[in-house]
């Protein structure tokens, strides 16, 4: 089963086509939140109230998407997991830039962009 994901939309959308990659397995990690799948509490992804731009709250950011993404590691989905967040000062004060570059077990790499509401 695979995700047809829209990032621009936001939308989801199920197919039966097998998933080739990793890419729905960090989408939902990272949609699910934290405490909330009532089969493993641990997954999915912190919340947290307002943040301000600061680089502390990018890093913190950072080590939440890494805590989130952990397991596709712990079952050898992925070889690694990195996450980049960046500040943008110039254009968008109100969100950070969230990259992430993950090496599938198989040596493929998937990237993934998301934005993280800040204050």
């Amino acid at each position: 089963m695979d995700f047809a994901i829209d990032l621009q939309a936001g939308q989801a959308l199920m197919t039966f086509v097998e998933a080739g990659d990793i890419f729905n397995n960090i989408y939902l990690s990272l949609a699910v939140k934290k405490g909330s799948f009532f089969h493993n509490p641990e997954f999915g992804l912190r919340q947290r109230g307002r943040l301000k731009n600061t680089e502390v709250t990018a890093a913190l950011i950072r080590h939440d998407y890494l805590e989130a993404l952990q397991w596709i590691i712990d079952t050898g989905r992925a070889k690694s997991v990195e996450v980049f967040v960046e500040r943008d000062r110039l254009q968008d004060l109100s969100r950070l830039k969230v990259l992430i570059e993950a090496v599938q077990a198989d040596g493929r790499t998937v990237t993934f962009t998301t934005f993280r509401e800040v204050v």
